[in-house]
Protein backbone atom coordinates (compact mmCIF):
# COMPACT_ATOMS: atom_id res chain seq x y z
CA UNK A 1 0.00 0.00 0.00
CA UNK A 2 1.13 3.70 -1.10
CA UNK A 3 1.55 6.28 1.43
CA UNK A 4 -0.85 9.35 0.61
CA UNK A 5 0.88 12.02 -1.39
CA UNK A 6 -1.37 14.44 0.07
CA UNK A 7 -1.55 13.90 4.13
CA UNK A 8 -4.25 15.19 5.86
CA UNK A 9 -2.33 17.18 8.46
CA UNK A 10 -0.24 18.83 5.72
CA UNK A 11 -3.30 19.78 3.64
CA UNK A 12 -5.06 20.98 6.55
CA UNK A 13 -2.39 22.90 7.81
CA UNK A 14 -1.89 24.46 4.26
CA UNK A 15 -5.39 25.52 4.20
CA UNK A 16 -5.47 27.12 7.53
CA UNK A 17 -2.78 29.12 6.51
CA UNK A 18 -3.95 29.76 2.73
CA UNK A 19 -7.79 30.53 4.81
CA UNK A 20 -5.90 33.34 7.57
CA UNK A 21 -3.94 34.74 4.78
CA UNK A 22 -6.59 35.29 2.27
CA UNK A 23 -8.53 36.53 5.30
CA UNK A 24 -6.25 38.71 6.53
CA UNK A 25 -5.44 40.53 3.10
CA UNK A 26 -9.41 40.71 2.33
CA UNK A 27 -9.88 42.80 5.96
CA UNK A 28 -6.69 44.65 5.43
CA UNK A 29 -8.19 46.02 1.91
CA UNK A 30 -11.92 46.40 3.44
CA UNK A 31 -10.21 48.34 6.25
CA UNK A 32 -8.15 50.17 4.16
CA UNK A 33 -10.92 51.58 1.46
CA UNK A 34 -13.35 51.95 4.44
CA UNK A 35 -11.34 54.08 6.62
CA UNK A 36 -9.75 55.88 3.39
CA UNK A 37 -13.74 56.63 2.24
CA UNK A 38 -14.72 57.75 5.62
CA UNK A 39 -11.48 60.58 5.86
CA UNK A 40 -12.37 61.60 2.23
CA UNK A 41 -16.19 61.58 2.63
CA UNK A 42 -15.56 63.89 5.57
CA UNK A 43 -13.17 65.89 3.46
CA UNK A 44 -15.79 66.12 0.98
CA UNK A 45 -18.27 67.49 3.28
CA UNK A 46 -15.77 70.17 4.48
CA UNK A 47 -15.03 71.32 0.39
CA UNK A 48 -18.67 70.99 0.04
CA UNK A 49 -19.19 73.61 2.61
CA UNK A 50 -16.50 76.00 2.34
CA UNK A 51 -17.46 76.14 -1.90
CA UNK A 52 -21.40 76.78 -0.42
CA UNK A 53 -19.98 79.47 1.65
CA UNK A 54 -18.40 80.98 -0.86
CA UNK A 55 -20.89 80.81 -3.84
CA UNK A 56 -23.06 82.43 -1.58
CA UNK A 57 -21.23 85.82 -1.21
CA UNK A 58 -20.67 85.70 -5.18
CA UNK A 59 -22.72 88.15 -7.68
CA UNK A 60 -22.59 86.11 -10.61
CA UNK A 61 -23.99 88.82 -13.59
CA UNK A 62 -21.44 91.27 -11.88
CA UNK A 63 -18.42 88.69 -12.10
CA UNK A 64 -19.74 87.87 -15.42
CA UNK A 65 -19.41 91.35 -16.40
CA UNK A 66 -15.69 91.75 -14.97
CA UNK A 67 -14.86 88.58 -16.48
CA UNK A 68 -15.83 89.57 -19.67
CA UNK A 69 -14.21 93.24 -19.67
CA UNK A 70 -11.39 92.36 -17.04
CA UNK A 71 -12.01 95.14 -15.17
CA UNK A 72 -12.72 95.03 -11.27
CA UNK A 73 -15.61 96.26 -9.49
CA UNK A 74 -16.68 96.94 -6.23
CA UNK A 75 -18.18 93.68 -5.44
CA UNK A 76 -15.01 91.96 -7.35
CA UNK A 77 -12.73 93.70 -4.67
CA UNK A 78 -15.33 92.59 -1.95
CA UNK A 79 -15.26 89.19 -2.84
CA UNK A 80 -11.25 88.62 -2.86
CA UNK A 81 -11.26 90.01 0.23
CA UNK A 82 -13.51 87.94 1.50
CA UNK A 83 -12.16 84.37 -0.38
CA UNK A 84 -8.55 85.71 1.02
CA UNK A 85 -10.33 85.87 4.64
CA UNK A 86 -11.68 82.10 4.28
CA UNK A 87 -7.95 81.01 2.95
CA UNK A 88 -6.69 82.14 5.76
CA UNK A 89 -9.30 81.25 8.40
CA UNK A 90 -10.14 77.52 6.69
CA UNK A 91 -7.50 75.09 6.24
CA UNK A 92 -7.16 74.83 3.00
CA UNK A 93 -3.97 74.49 0.25
CA UNK A 94 -5.98 77.10 -2.41
CA UNK A 95 -9.65 78.72 -3.24
CA UNK A 96 -9.90 79.84 -6.69
CA UNK A 97 -11.95 80.92 -9.44
CA UNK A 98 -11.05 80.11 -13.31
CA UNK A 99 -12.00 79.77 -16.48
CA UNK A 100 -11.34 77.32 -19.11
CA UNK A 101 -10.88 78.89 -22.81
CA UNK A 102 -9.51 76.40 -24.91
CA UNK A 103 -7.57 72.77 -25.65
CA UNK A 104 -6.07 73.51 -28.84
CA UNK A 105 -3.69 74.39 -29.85
CA UNK A 106 -2.53 75.17 -26.11
CA UNK A 107 -4.58 74.50 -23.02
CA UNK A 108 -5.43 77.94 -22.37
CA UNK A 109 -6.65 78.86 -19.08
CA UNK A 110 -7.84 82.52 -17.50
CA UNK A 111 -7.64 83.43 -13.20
CA UNK A 112 -10.19 85.13 -11.87
CA UNK A 113 -10.25 84.81 -8.06
CA UNK A 114 -7.23 83.29 -6.29
CA UNK A 115 -7.34 83.26 -2.81
CA UNK A 116 -4.05 84.54 -1.20
CA UNK A 117 -2.71 84.93 2.47
CA UNK A 118 -2.14 88.33 3.81
CA UNK A 119 1.49 88.58 3.39
CA UNK A 120 1.32 87.07 -0.42
CA UNK A 121 -1.39 89.65 -0.93
CA UNK A 122 -0.11 92.59 -0.10
CA UNK A 123 3.96 91.89 0.75
CA UNK A 124 5.15 88.94 -1.47
CA UNK A 125 3.07 90.00 -4.69
CA UNK A 126 5.06 88.54 -7.28
CA UNK A 127 3.12 84.91 -7.87
CA UNK A 128 -0.48 86.60 -7.35
CA UNK A 129 -2.88 85.79 -10.19
CA UNK A 130 -5.12 88.84 -11.32
CA UNK A 131 -8.24 89.24 -13.52
CA UNK A 132 -7.84 88.02 -16.71
CA UNK A 133 -4.35 86.45 -16.33
CA UNK A 134 -3.88 83.71 -18.98
CA UNK A 135 -1.84 80.45 -18.25
CA UNK A 136 -0.75 78.43 -21.31
CA UNK A 137 1.59 76.06 -19.86
CA UNK A 138 0.29 75.24 -16.05
CA UNK A 139 -2.77 73.04 -17.35
CA UNK A 140 -2.05 69.65 -19.47
CA UNK A 141 -4.78 68.83 -22.21
CA UNK A 142 -6.83 65.58 -19.82
CA UNK A 143 -7.52 68.73 -17.04
CA UNK A 144 -8.65 71.10 -20.01
CA UNK A 145 -10.86 68.48 -20.74
CA UNK A 146 -11.72 67.47 -17.39
CA UNK A 147 -12.56 71.74 -16.63
CA UNK A 148 -15.09 71.94 -19.34
CA UNK A 149 -16.67 68.82 -18.24
CA UNK A 150 -17.32 70.49 -15.24
CA UNK A 151 -18.88 72.79 -16.78
CA UNK A 152 -21.30 70.95 -18.43
CA UNK A 153 -22.08 68.80 -14.53
CA UNK A 154 -24.49 70.24 -12.11
CA UNK A 155 -23.05 69.67 -8.46
CA UNK A 156 -19.54 69.22 -7.08
CA UNK A 157 -16.91 67.09 -8.65
CA UNK A 158 -13.97 65.61 -6.39
CA UNK A 159 -11.09 64.57 -7.20
CA UNK A 160 -7.55 63.58 -6.42
CA UNK A 161 -4.10 65.74 -8.29
CA UNK A 162 -0.84 65.19 -7.51
CA UNK A 163 1.73 68.69 -7.26
CA UNK A 164 5.00 69.08 -6.97
CA UNK A 165 4.81 70.10 -3.19
CA UNK A 166 1.83 67.65 -2.01
CA UNK A 167 -1.00 65.63 -3.20
CA UNK A 168 -4.81 67.92 -3.34
CA UNK A 169 -8.01 66.85 -3.09
CA UNK A 170 -9.85 69.07 -5.22
CA UNK A 171 -13.54 69.78 -5.00
CA UNK A 172 -15.26 71.55 -7.82
CA UNK A 173 -18.19 72.97 -9.24
CA UNK A 174 -19.74 75.26 -12.10
CA UNK A 175 -20.48 79.30 -11.27
CA UNK A 176 -24.53 80.03 -12.73
CA UNK A 177 -25.38 83.19 -14.15
CA UNK A 178 -28.77 84.48 -14.54
CA UNK A 179 -29.41 83.22 -17.59
CA UNK A 180 -28.10 79.44 -16.50
CA UNK A 181 -25.12 79.57 -18.15
CA UNK A 182 -22.10 78.08 -16.83
CA UNK A 183 -19.15 80.98 -16.76
CA UNK A 184 -16.53 79.76 -14.72
CA UNK A 185 -15.58 77.19 -11.76
CA UNK A 186 -15.40 78.10 -8.49
CA UNK A 187 -12.60 75.35 -6.92
CA UNK A 188 -10.75 74.79 -3.45
CA UNK A 189 -7.70 72.74 -3.00
CA UNK A 190 -7.19 70.72 0.26
CA UNK A 191 -3.53 68.96 1.07
CA UNK A 192 -3.90 65.74 1.75
CA UNK A 193 -0.72 64.18 2.15
CA UNK A 194 -0.98 63.79 6.15
CA UNK A 195 -3.48 61.53 5.55
CA UNK A 196 -2.47 59.32 3.18
CA UNK A 197 0.35 58.78 5.48
CA UNK A 198 -2.24 58.16 8.59
CA UNK A 199 -4.31 55.87 6.10
CA UNK A 200 -1.25 54.09 5.68
CA UNK A 201 -0.09 53.53 9.20
CA UNK A 202 -4.30 52.63 10.13
CA UNK A 203 -4.09 49.76 7.75
CA UNK A 204 -0.69 48.80 8.49
CA UNK A 205 -1.52 48.71 12.77
CA UNK A 206 -4.87 46.97 11.41
CA UNK A 207 -3.32 44.05 8.90
CA UNK A 208 -1.14 43.35 11.81
CA UNK A 209 -3.26 42.48 14.51
CA UNK A 210 -5.38 40.83 11.74
CA UNK A 211 -2.58 38.50 11.24
CA UNK A 212 -1.74 37.99 14.84
CA UNK A 213 -5.42 36.94 15.31
CA UNK A 214 -4.85 34.78 12.60
CA UNK A 215 -1.92 32.99 13.44
CA UNK A 216 -3.25 32.59 16.83
CA UNK A 217 -6.54 31.06 15.58
CA UNK A 218 -4.29 28.86 13.10
CA UNK A 219 -2.46 27.43 15.91
CA UNK A 220 -5.16 26.40 18.35
CA UNK A 221 -7.36 25.14 15.54
CA UNK A 222 -4.28 23.41 14.16
CA UNK A 223 -3.54 21.95 18.09
CA UNK A 224 -7.24 20.70 18.04
CA UNK A 225 -7.72 19.16 14.70
CA UNK A 226 -4.53 16.82 15.49
CA UNK A 227 -6.02 15.83 18.74
CA UNK A 228 -9.13 15.06 17.34
CA UNK A 229 -8.83 14.48 13.71
CA UNK A 230 -5.54 13.94 12.26
CA UNK A 231 -3.55 11.73 14.72
CA UNK A 232 -6.87 9.31 15.03
CA UNK A 233 -7.12 9.03 11.68
CA UNK A 234 -3.65 8.37 11.29
CA UNK A 235 -3.41 5.60 13.81
CA UNK A 236 -6.84 4.07 11.97
CA UNK A 237 -4.78 4.25 8.86
CA UNK A 238 -2.25 2.04 9.78
CA UNK A 239 -4.41 -0.08 11.47
CA UNK A 240 -6.37 -0.65 8.32
CA UNK A 241 -3.44 -0.65 5.37
CA UNK A 242 -1.88 -3.29 8.14
CA UNK A 243 -4.89 -5.16 7.45
CA UNK A 244 -4.75 -4.81 4.00
CA UNK A 245 -1.27 -5.74 3.25
CA UNK A 246 -2.50 -9.00 4.94
CA UNK A 247 -5.26 -10.09 3.46
CA UNK A 248 -4.41 -8.99 0.02
CA UNK A 249 -4.97 -11.89 -2.19
CA UNK A 250 -5.83 -13.89 1.01
CA UNK A 251 -8.47 -16.64 0.42
CA UNK A 252 -7.62 -17.89 4.52
CA UNK A 253 -10.15 -16.83 7.22
CA UNK A 254 -7.09 -16.68 9.50
CA UNK A 255 -5.52 -13.68 7.32
CA UNK A 256 -8.44 -11.56 7.83
CA UNK A 257 -7.48 -10.17 11.06
CA UNK A 258 -8.02 -6.68 12.37
CA UNK A 259 -6.09 -4.50 15.41
CA UNK A 260 -8.18 -1.68 15.95
CA UNK A 261 -6.80 1.15 16.88
CA UNK A 262 -7.30 2.62 20.50
CA UNK A 263 -9.31 5.92 19.59
CA UNK A 264 -10.99 7.90 22.49
CA UNK A 265 -12.63 11.02 20.61
CA UNK A 266 -15.88 10.57 20.90
CA UNK A 267 -16.38 11.65 17.21
CA UNK A 268 -17.02 10.62 13.87
CA UNK A 269 -13.32 9.32 13.66
CA UNK A 270 -14.79 7.01 16.92
CA UNK A 271 -18.11 6.22 15.13
CA UNK A 272 -15.95 5.41 12.04
CA UNK A 273 -13.22 3.25 13.81
CA UNK A 274 -15.82 0.89 15.43
CA UNK A 275 -17.38 0.55 11.45
CA UNK A 276 -14.13 -0.66 10.07
CA UNK A 277 -14.15 -3.36 13.18
CA UNK A 278 -17.45 -4.29 12.44
CA UNK A 279 -16.94 -4.33 9.06
CA UNK A 280 -13.39 -6.62 9.28
CA UNK A 281 -15.44 -9.19 10.98
CA UNK A 282 -18.75 -9.23 8.81
CA UNK A 283 -16.16 -10.14 6.05
CA UNK A 284 -14.60 -12.89 7.74
CA UNK A 285 -17.90 -14.30 8.34
CA UNK A 286 -18.90 -14.11 4.56
CA UNK A 287 -15.44 -14.91 3.43
CA UNK A 288 -16.64 -18.40 3.27
CA UNK A 289 -19.85 -17.66 1.64
CA UNK A 290 -18.57 -16.00 -0.99
CA UNK A 291 -16.28 -18.80 -1.68
CA UNK A 292 -18.28 -21.15 -2.27
CA UNK A 293 -20.12 -18.93 -4.01
CA UNK A 294 -17.51 -17.76 -6.50
CA UNK A 295 -17.22 -21.48 -7.01
CA UNK A 296 -20.79 -22.02 -7.94
CA UNK A 297 -20.75 -19.40 -10.41
CA UNK A 298 -18.06 -19.95 -12.51
CA UNK A 299 -19.36 -23.65 -12.65
CA UNK A 300 -22.55 -22.30 -13.62
CA UNK A 301 -20.98 -19.34 -16.08
CA UNK A 302 -19.00 -22.25 -17.97
CA UNK A 303 -21.68 -24.54 -18.48
CA UNK A 304 -23.84 -21.22 -19.47
CA UNK A 305 -20.83 -20.46 -22.14
CA UNK A 306 -20.56 -23.84 -22.87
CA UNK A 307 -24.15 -23.89 -23.77
CA UNK A 308 -24.39 -20.91 -25.39
CA UNK A 309 -21.57 -21.59 -28.03
CA UNK A 310 -23.27 -25.17 -28.80
CA UNK A 311 -26.63 -23.52 -29.43
CA UNK A 312 -24.70 -21.28 -31.66
CA UNK A 313 -22.85 -23.40 -33.39
CA UNK A 314 -23.05 -25.36 -36.21
CA UNK A 315 -22.40 -28.99 -34.99
CA UNK A 316 -20.93 -30.17 -38.50
CA UNK A 317 -19.17 -27.52 -39.66
CA UNK A 318 -17.88 -25.79 -36.38
CA UNK A 319 -19.22 -22.01 -37.50
CA UNK A 320 -22.17 -19.99 -36.33
CA UNK A 321 -25.83 -21.70 -37.16
CA UNK A 322 -29.54 -20.16 -38.06
CA UNK A 323 -29.76 -19.26 -34.09
CA UNK A 324 -26.77 -16.79 -34.55
CA UNK A 325 -27.71 -15.61 -37.71
CA UNK A 326 -30.93 -14.49 -36.34
CA UNK A 327 -28.83 -12.83 -33.67
CA UNK A 328 -27.14 -10.91 -35.82
CA UNK A 329 -30.13 -10.27 -37.88
CA UNK A 330 -32.08 -8.44 -34.88
CA UNK A 331 -28.06 -6.46 -34.29
CA UNK A 332 -28.41 -5.35 -38.07
CA UNK A 333 -32.02 -4.37 -37.52
CA UNK A 334 -31.26 -1.90 -34.12
CA UNK A 335 -27.99 -0.86 -35.89
CA UNK A 336 -30.12 0.80 -38.90
CA UNK A 337 -32.39 2.01 -36.38
CA UNK A 338 -30.03 4.32 -34.40
CA UNK A 339 -28.26 5.19 -37.70
CA UNK A 340 -24.89 3.93 -36.58
CA UNK A 341 -25.00 1.52 -39.71
CA UNK A 342 -24.71 2.37 -43.01
CA UNK A 343 -22.84 0.41 -45.41
CA UNK A 344 -23.46 -3.68 -45.46
CA UNK A 345 -24.32 -6.58 -47.73
CA UNK A 346 -25.68 -10.22 -47.79
CA UNK A 347 -24.09 -12.36 -49.56
CA UNK A 348 -26.25 -16.06 -50.14
CA UNK A 349 -24.51 -19.40 -51.16
CA UNK A 350 -26.65 -22.61 -52.26
CA UNK A 351 -24.67 -25.88 -52.28
CA UNK A 352 -25.28 -27.41 -55.71
CA UNK A 353 -25.93 -31.50 -56.27
CA UNK A 354 -25.88 -32.27 -52.93
CA UNK A 355 -29.31 -34.95 -52.72
CA UNK A 356 -27.49 -36.02 -55.87
CA UNK A 357 -24.03 -36.82 -53.64
CA UNK A 358 -26.17 -38.05 -50.78
CA UNK A 359 -27.98 -40.55 -52.91
CA UNK A 360 -24.97 -41.27 -55.11
CA UNK A 361 -22.11 -41.97 -52.52
CA UNK A 362 -24.00 -41.36 -48.77
CA UNK A 363 -24.48 -38.71 -46.81
CA UNK A 364 -20.83 -39.18 -45.08
CA UNK A 365 -19.46 -37.74 -48.72
CA UNK A 366 -21.95 -35.23 -48.76
CA UNK A 367 -20.93 -33.68 -45.47
CA UNK A 368 -17.43 -33.41 -46.90
CA UNK A 369 -18.80 -31.63 -49.67
CA UNK A 370 -20.65 -28.89 -47.12
CA UNK A 371 -17.43 -29.08 -45.11
CA UNK A 372 -15.87 -28.29 -48.12
CA UNK A 373 -17.69 -25.83 -49.33
CA UNK A 374 -17.62 -24.33 -45.88
CA UNK A 375 -13.63 -23.81 -45.87
CA UNK A 376 -14.08 -22.20 -49.46
CA UNK A 377 -16.51 -19.56 -48.25
CA UNK A 378 -14.82 -18.54 -44.66
CA UNK A 379 -11.46 -18.56 -46.50
CA UNK A 380 -12.60 -16.14 -49.25
CA UNK A 381 -14.50 -13.90 -47.13
CA UNK A 382 -12.31 -13.97 -44.20
CA UNK A 383 -12.99 -10.57 -42.45
CA UNK A 384 -16.53 -11.51 -42.46
CA UNK A 385 -19.30 -13.34 -40.24
CA UNK A 386 -20.24 -16.84 -42.27
CA UNK A 387 -23.63 -18.55 -40.83
CA UNK A 388 -25.09 -21.70 -42.15
CA UNK A 389 -28.57 -21.52 -41.94
CA UNK A 390 -29.56 -24.89 -43.52
CA UNK A 391 -28.42 -28.12 -45.01
CA UNK A 392 -26.90 -27.01 -48.27
CA UNK A 393 -27.19 -22.75 -47.49
CA UNK A 394 -24.75 -20.64 -46.44
CA UNK A 395 -25.22 -16.86 -45.54
CA UNK A 396 -22.61 -13.93 -45.32
CA UNK A 397 -22.74 -10.61 -43.53
CA UNK A 398 -20.54 -8.38 -45.94
CA UNK A 399 -19.06 -5.74 -43.47
CA UNK A 400 -15.59 -3.18 -43.92
CA UNK A 401 -12.65 -4.57 -45.70
CA UNK A 402 -15.09 -8.26 -47.53
CA UNK A 403 -17.88 -5.33 -48.37
CA UNK A 404 -15.23 -2.75 -49.64
CA UNK A 405 -13.52 -5.39 -52.19
CA UNK A 406 -16.23 -7.74 -52.75
CA UNK A 407 -16.14 -8.12 -56.75
CA UNK A 408 -12.41 -9.06 -55.83
CA UNK A 409 -13.58 -11.82 -53.84
CA UNK A 410 -16.22 -13.03 -55.80
CA UNK A 411 -14.09 -13.24 -58.62
CA UNK A 412 -11.53 -15.41 -56.28
CA UNK A 413 -14.55 -17.41 -54.95
CA UNK A 414 -15.62 -18.47 -58.32
CA UNK A 415 -12.30 -19.32 -59.84
CA UNK A 416 -11.83 -21.40 -57.14
CA UNK A 417 -14.87 -23.62 -57.67
CA UNK A 418 -13.84 -23.71 -61.10
CA UNK A 419 -10.03 -24.93 -60.70
CA UNK A 420 -12.05 -27.40 -58.08
CA UNK A 421 -14.28 -28.51 -61.21
CA UNK A 422 -11.53 -29.43 -63.65
CA UNK A 423 -9.65 -31.07 -61.10
CA UNK A 424 -9.87 -35.09 -62.43
CA UNK A 425 -7.87 -35.83 -59.69
CA UNK A 426 -10.66 -34.86 -56.95
CA UNK A 427 -13.28 -37.32 -56.15
CA UNK A 428 -17.21 -36.10 -57.47
CA UNK A 429 -18.31 -34.91 -53.88
CA UNK A 430 -14.73 -32.81 -53.93
CA UNK A 431 -15.51 -30.73 -56.57
CA UNK A 432 -17.70 -28.28 -55.37
CA UNK A 433 -20.14 -26.40 -57.17
CA UNK A 434 -22.33 -23.35 -55.24
CA UNK A 435 -24.86 -20.33 -56.59
CA UNK A 436 -23.66 -17.00 -55.12
CA UNK A 437 -26.13 -14.09 -54.94
CA UNK A 438 -25.10 -11.04 -53.50
CA UNK A 439 -27.41 -7.57 -52.45
CA UNK A 440 -25.90 -4.62 -50.78
CA UNK A 441 -28.14 -2.26 -48.47
CA UNK A 442 -29.89 0.83 -50.09
CA UNK A 443 -31.72 2.93 -48.00
CA UNK A 444 -33.63 3.88 -51.23
CA UNK A 445 -35.38 0.74 -51.56
CA UNK A 446 -34.54 -1.10 -48.16
CA UNK A 447 -36.82 -1.06 -45.18
CA UNK A 448 -34.78 -3.61 -43.43
CA UNK A 449 -32.52 -5.99 -43.10
CA UNK A 450 -35.08 -8.84 -44.61
CA UNK A 451 -35.43 -7.07 -47.82
CA UNK A 452 -31.58 -6.80 -48.68
CA UNK A 453 -31.57 -10.97 -47.60
CA UNK A 454 -34.72 -11.11 -50.31
CA UNK A 455 -32.88 -9.60 -52.99
CA UNK A 456 -29.31 -11.91 -52.43
CA UNK A 457 -31.35 -15.07 -51.99
CA UNK A 458 -33.19 -13.84 -55.29
CA UNK A 459 -29.88 -13.27 -56.86
CA UNK A 460 -28.91 -16.77 -55.40
CA UNK A 461 -31.89 -18.39 -57.45
CA UNK A 462 -31.02 -16.79 -60.82
CA UNK A 463 -27.42 -17.44 -60.64
CA UNK A 464 -28.79 -21.15 -59.82
CA UNK A 465 -30.88 -21.03 -62.99
CA UNK A 466 -28.07 -19.44 -65.00
CA UNK A 467 -25.59 -22.32 -63.88
CA UNK A 468 -28.04 -24.69 -64.65
CA UNK A 469 -28.58 -23.51 -68.50
CA UNK A 470 -25.06 -23.04 -68.89
CA UNK A 471 -25.14 -27.20 -68.14
CA UNK A 472 -27.31 -27.99 -69.98
CA UNK A 473 -25.80 -26.29 -73.51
Amino acid sequence: MHRSKKPLSRSITIGCVLFTALLSLALGIITHFAYRRVLYQRYESYITDILNYVERRIDDDDLVHCINTLERSKKFDELELFVDGIKEDFQIHYLYIIKPLSITPAPRVMSVISAENHYDRYVDTEGNLYLGWVSDDEYDVETLKQLFRILDTDGTVFFEEKTEWSTDYTGARALIDSQKRPYAILAVDVDIGDIKHLIQVRTTITSAAIILLGALFTALFLLWAKQSITKPILSLEKSVVSFAEKSHGQRSLDALSFTAPEINTQNEVKILSDAVTQMTEDMRDYVEGIITAERKAADMQRQATQMSELANKDALTGIRNKTAYDKEIKNLEYALSTGSLAEFGIAMIDLNFLKKINDTYGHEQGNCTIKKLCSIVCTTFEHSPVFRIGGDEFVVILKGHDYQNFDSLLASFNHTLADLAENNTLEPWEKVSAAIGVAFFDKSIDANVVNVFSRADQKMYECKKQMKATREN
